[in-house]
């Protein structure tokens, strides 16, 4: 899977970096099968102010530390090789270490993630996220924390990678909101450094998160 190193910003605020075609589309498209048709997808639930509701997305985690989020509890669990070949290529394009990634399986433009930030694990000193695209393409928004309104809009096309780095999870959140255009099935990784895991010892995985 060869990677196409020229990197566009579409006016990304400091910290964001995005690589369009980053793996070619033949390499885009046979990982993406791969991954829709071999992954074990979770179907997780969570509890909104009080209701218990289905995560509007699929979900699979791989990393040596349990992490929890939304009161979801995933278990330690080593990255299959063909995730481990991309992580080790993302590696070399970012410069950042990286041991976790968090997988997401958008079904159909009903499926989203709400506003938030990548910033609720310990990550000893490296908190680049890495997101790679593969398959449709959806409308990515970026917004200041401390702004009531207005977000940068990025279409994450297949093949893509995006760079999270810096400050960027401290001084920004993101979402991929539903879309009643967006056709087609997407899968993203998310690929973090996780020093550790972030259920406290002898305590419940947490709970409500935004």
């Amino acid at each position: 899977m060869s990677a196409i190193l020229s990197c566009v910003q579409p006016e990304l605020p400091e910290g964001f970096r995005w690589f369009p075609g980053w793996l070619e589309p033949a390499a885009a498209d046979a990982l993406f099968r791969a991954l829709v048709d071999e992954t074990p997808w979770e179907d997780p639930v969570v509890r909104i102010a009080g209701r218990v509701v289905a995560m509007p997305r699929r979900v699979a985690f791989y990393g040596p530390f349990v992490y929890a989020y939304s009161g979801v509890l995933h278990p330690a669990r080593p990255l299959p090789s063909c995730i481990e070949d991309v992580r080790r290529r993302i590696e070399a394009t970012a410069g950042q270490p990286f041991n976790s990634v968090l997988m997401n399986l958008y079904r159909s433009g009903a499926d989203s993630v709400s506003w938030h930030s990548d910033n609720d694990y310990p990550h000893g000193g490296h908190p680049a996220v890495a997101s790679l695209s593969l398959g449709a393409t959806r409308r990515f928004r970026i917004a200041v924390k401390r702004r009531a309104s207005g977000s940068i809009v990025l279409d994450l096309t297949s093949g893509g990678l995006l760079l999270m780095e810096g400050r960027s999870q401290e001084d920004y959140r993101h979402a991929l909101p539903k879309s009643a255009s967006a056709n087609g099935t997407r899968v993203n990784l998310t690929f973090r450094y996780m020093a550790k895991t972030n259920v406290p010892s002898g305590r419940a995985a947490p709970g409500e998160a935004g």
